[in-house]
């Protein structure tokens, strides 16, 4: 060991070490050691760090149905995803890019809808994400129903978040039912507000002013107008792109809305809008009458809706599924900006000879304390 550090000295300078050098030749070769192995360890780490950081992977809930011309991908909530990131598959073959996306523009987002052609009703769809780092399944769904009539997709898990999930398998159509209402529910309880008050007279009848709004995602939307409740309706068609508004003043109105295709509605004393003008040839202060009609897709939403209700009256509120009045409540009760609680759902009855019912989310509620 003494020889040591005289060595790696000679080696290095060609200089033999006498032995009056030897305390200090056995402190150089340490040194030069030590030298030696940092230099391993730097050339370690630059390996190490050099490489790229592995790609988070998305977190999507993703909605399919199917049928025997298109697959359609909802995208139900969490990250967007960029063209090019991901890709599907239809019973293992790879469809086609790009699709059809309903908003125009990526990235795929919230609420937008992707439609795949394809031949038949494939039995199973899977999303596959490929933005680096390998391959990582987003959404395996198995479409119920036989070819040719392949149901929708079940509800988006509870929680958030892709992965492998295939859909139970169920006996008969009641058992699939009543699956899909305990997932709606389940996923409510956590997200939604639900109002009704029981009305003692018309003079009841709750309180709206403000306007809805949707761009369409397709050529099916309709709304079949009339100017008297007696008289017949005229039919108005809107198209992909058009921008649907319908503004409310003290109006009795009937939605129902579930998911991003189908909202069905009824309306006195609204006032109906198309691409910023009005739709019907009314004047002055004369309101429409909307005497049926369904909005069939649409790729964005907004409201500032507000509904007040009467005080004095039985009135029921939850919150997240919380009982927040049960009983006969005195103050009036102000929701402002009604829209669809996720998984998108809203139904919002103001009549004047049933309940009043609202099951939706808000962005405030003020006096129910």
């Amino acid at each position: 060991m003494k020889g040591t550090g005289r060595r790696a000295v000679q080696a290095v300078t060609g200089h033999k070490v006498r032995s009056d050098e030897h305390a200090v030749s056995e402190i150089v070769g340490i040194a030069l050691l030590l030298a030696v192995v940092v230099m391993g360890v730097g050339i370690v780490a630059v390996t190490i760090y050099s490489q790229p950081m592995p790609e988070k992977t998305p977190q999507v809930e993703i909605l399919i149905s199917a049928s025997n011309s298109f697959v359609n991908l909802t995208h139900n909530g969490g990250d967007p995803l960029e063209e090019g990131s991901f890709y599907v598959l239809a019973d293992g073959t790879r469809l086609a890019d790009p699709p059809t996306l309903s908003g125009g523009s990526w990235p795929w987002s919230i609420g937008e809808v992707l439609q795949y052609s394809v031949d038949s009703a494939p039995g199973q769809v899977l999303v596959v994400y490929d933005g680096g780092g390998g391959a990582v399944l987003l959404k395996s769904a198995t479409i119920s129903g036989a070819a040719g009539t392949a149901g929708p997709d079940l509800p988006a898990r509870p929680g958030g978040g892709g992965g492998n999930y295939t859909s139970p398998t169920f006996n008969t159509e009641e058992e699939l039912n009543a699956w899909v209402v305990d997932q709606f529910v389940g996923q409510l309880k956590n997200n939604s507000i639900y109002l009704a008050q029981d009305l003692k007279s018309d003079n009841d009848v709750w309180g709206s002013m403000g306007f809805f709004n949707f761009t369409l995602s397709d050529n099916n939307t309709y709304l079949e107008i009339a100017q008297n409740q007696n008289d017949n309706p005229n039919r108005y068609n809107f198209t992909a792109g058009d921008r649907m508004g319908i503004h409310l003043d003290n109006s009795v109105i009937r939605f129902f809305a579930i998911g991003h295709e189908g909202w069905h509605i009824s309306a006195s004393g609204v006032t109906v809008y198309k691409n910023g003008q009005k739709l019907t040839n009314t004047t002055g202060n004369k309101k429409d009458y909307i005497k049926g009609g369904r909005i069939y897709r649409y790729s964005s939403f907004n409201s500032s809706v507000i509904i007040t209700t009467k005080g004095g009256l039985q009135t029921e509120l939850y919150i997240n599924n919380t009982p927040i009045i049960s009983g006969t409540w005195n103050k009036q009760i102000t929701l402002t900006n009604i829209k669809p609680a996720e998984p998108t759902l809203m139904i919002l009855d103001i009549s004047k000879n049933d309940p009043n019912y609202f099951l939706g989310m808000v962005d405030s509620i003020a006096g129910y304390t």
